[in-house]
């Protein structure tokens, strides 16, 4: 008598069904690849964003602590006599590829006179090679050989420009001896965030030059 085996082989999968799985697989690995690489990139955009921004920041509050305490005084250079010009700005002054200021500040912390020097400080701004520059020195009446400290404070920049207001009306130019203007208009033309303007009035207090000391 004919016996039927009732257990039936165990059937696997065909090399159709492993490939199509591998493709499936590959599809699903390449989307969660390229979900993951966007997220990453922009994760990495906003946070070089955000650095720029932080970055541009610290340089306004520079220019806002150095603007804002400007102060008529006569000062000394390279040991000459004391000069009229207390406020300088022009095209390559400083030897800025842009423009360029120089002008005198007080309010330069010094408690209890422990630092050699007083709270008035010489100050200026250019451009050189696309970076914004502090230009100053430690004292306001410098002797023979005095060299500048300089310290990068923005990159990025194109074009540094300013605008003087005086007598109701802004000028380019500033050539008035012994005095300030009444305000002042600082222009940066960045590389990727375009024109930024700032704009500054100096106190009533500070337009008429004291004499050196």
């Amino acid at each position: 008598m004919l016996r039927i085996n009732s257990m039936r082989r165990p059937r696997g999968f065909t090399l159709l069904e492993v490939l199509v799985a591998i493709s499936v697989f590959a599809m699903l690995s390449l989307s969660a690849y390229q979900v993951l690489n966007g997220v990453q990139r922009s994760d990495a955009q906003s946070r070089e964003h955000n650095a720029r921004l932080q970055e541009i920041q610290r340089a306004l509050v520079t220019m806002d602590n150095d603007f804002r305490q400007v102060v008529a005084r006569k000062v000394r250079d390279q040991g000459e006599t004391a000069k009229d010009e207390i406020f300088r700005v022009g095209e390559y002054l400083l030897d800025s590829s842009s423009e360029g200021i120089m002008f005198t500040r007080t309010g330069w912390h010094n408690p209890q006179q422990l630092f050699p020097r007083g709270e008035v400080l010489k100050v200026g701004y250019r451009v050189v090679d696309d970076t914004l520059e502090r230009v100053w020195f430690r004292y306001p009446d410098t002797v023979v050989g005095s060299e500048p400290l300089v310290r990068p404070v923005l990159s990025g920049v194109e074009k540094l420009e300013f605008r003087l207001y005086s007598n109701k009306k802004w000028q380019e130019g500033w050539d008035k001896k012994a005095a300030l203007p009444e305000g002042v208009s600082v222009r940066l033309t960045l590389k990727d965030f375009g024109e930024i303007e700032r704009v500054y009035l100096l106190p009533e207090s500070a337009l008429e030059a004291s004499s050196s000391e």
